[in-house]
């Protein structure tokens, strides 16, 4: 009887763990702009599975994100975009030492471009005067 009322609960914990969202290892602040100056501002967050995502959503318009892999080694590393149903896209992210401060240059389908920064960077460091800070 004991073994049932077991076996009763199994859908629901495996149910619950295939829901459960990992746990974070860190969540920095991202900006930056378009080259027609629509400013942008976002989020990457790394997971403790090695999985990073990253968001950035532009006031009245659209949501992009993507992924990559937070054990990559490199300094610089490529990671697909995609912005809603038909954009996509690719970032092209350079990170200082300790990989928590950066900056992207963005090159989307719909002709867009763009410069990010991510961390404790300024856009001022990374490209030269702009309007948009993350801290």
């Amino acid at each position: 009887m004991k073994k049932l009322a077991y076996l009763s609960l199994l859908p629901a914990l495996l149910t619950g763990a295939a829901n459960a969202q990992p746990a974070p290892i860190f969540a920095i602040p991202v900006t930056g702009q378009l080259t027609n100056g629509i400013a942008a501002a976002g989020q990457a967050t790394g997971y403790r599975h090695g999985l990073g995502e990253f968001w950035v959503a532009f006031p009245g318009s659209i949501r992009c994100t993507g992924t990559w892999s937070v054990r990559d080694p490199n300094p610089t590393i490529v990671m697909p975009v995609t912005c809603g149903a038909r954009v996509r896209g690719e970032a092209i992210v350079t990170r200082q030492p300790g990989f928590m401060t950066g900056s992207a240059i963005v090159a989307l389908s719909n002709g867009q471009r763009g410069q990010f920064v991510f961390g404790d960077l300024t856009y001022e460091q990374a490209f030269g005067q702009g309007r948009v800070r993350t801290r």
